[in-house]
Order: C-alpha cells, then sequence, then structure tokens
C-alpha cells in the first residue's frame, strides 16, 4: 500500500479526524505495516503497550481473560484502532488480540506519536481533551454501575435471611 493510500485509510478512522493531511503524512510516513497469519497473537493481556494498531484488512478478536477463563470477547474489523490509550500513556494491553484471518494493520509506537504532538501543541491539547472528555463519560458510567450494586441487599447472612429475602422477591 502506497503512503497516500494509507493515509486516506487513517483518515477514515474516527481518532485520526482532526488530523490534517500534513499530520498524517507524518504518522503514515513512520507508522510501520505489518501483516500477521489467522491465529496469531499481536500481543496478550498485561503485555506492556507502547503502540496501537489500525486493522487495515482481516478481523482481530479481543479477549478479555482471568483465572484462564476467556470472560469476554468481541470482534473489529478494517477501519478498528486498537490500543488508542498506548499512544498517550505508559500502560498495560487490557486484552489479547488476535488475528481471526490473515491481517493487515499499520502500527503507530507511542514515540512517534509523540513527536507530531510535539510539533502540533494545538493537536495535542485537542486528542487530550477528547480523551479527558472519554474518560469522564467512562467514569460516570462506572458510577451508575456502582450505584445500582449499592442499591442492592448484601449477601444474606444465614439460611433464614436467604428465604426471607427470597420471599420478598
Amino acid at each position: 500500500m502506497s503512503l497516500d493510500s494509507e493515509i486516506d485509510f487513517m483518515r477514515q478512522v474516527p481518532f485520526f479526524a482532526d488530523f490534517t493531511d500534513e499530520q498524517l503524512r507524518l504518522l503514515a510516513f513512520g507508522a510501520e505495516t505489518r501483516s500477521y497469519r489467522a491465529k496469531q497473537v499481536l500481543f496478550r493481556q498485561g503485555d506492556l503497550a507502547d503502540s496501537a494498531f489500525i486493522i487495515m484488512d482481516g478481523e482481530v478478536r479481543m479477549t478479555i481473560s482471568s483465572d484462564g477463563r476467556d470472560l469476554d470477547s468481541q470482534h473489529l474489523y478494517p477501519g478498528s484502532l486498537i490500543g488508542e490509550l498506548a499512544l498517550v500513556a505508559e500502560t498495560r494491553r487490557s486484552a489479547m488480540a488476535t488475528a481471526v484471518e490473515d491481517l493487515r494493520v499499520i502500527q503507530i509506537r507511542r514515540s512517534l506519536f509523540r513527536r507530531v504532538m510535539d510539533e502540533y501543541p494545538g493537536l495535542a491539547e485537542e486528542i487530550h481533551n477528547r480523551m479527558s472528555s472519554r474518560l469522564g463519560n467512562l467514569v460516570a458510567d462506572l458510577q451508575q454501575v456502582v450505584d445500582m450494586f449499592d442499591g442492592l441487599p448484601q449477601e444474606p447472612a444465614s439460611m433464614e435471611d436467604a428465604m426471607t429475602f427470597a420471599m420478598k422477591e
């Protein structure tokens, strides 16, 4: 894929909506196009994250596991951005990413992304504001879940309490 094709592709990704052609060109020029075979792992849950991936072709399965069991998974397709938080902060991968089929991605390393942000402080501020807003929304959503659990009765202490609780329902 040519540099111009990669820029056009990146332009379709919502995260990069505020980037100019010049900014996208800098990112695309420094990014790596990588290929993975079906069932190949891009990264594992808990790995240090130093880059984000844009899916160009193929499908990725994101899996969250605990104690050796898969708890949740989702499938991502071309145009999806995986791991955008890794572009701005040192973090660990929250899930494992596996190619479902042959896959091609654009990998953008944090060091490259930071260089572009250093050159364009206005863009850096916009990205910061957007991510802060998303984080604020996430915290509000989590607070709603906490509030829902706060309204539930505590676990019964005895069989008699359990029966009383069950009769109320």
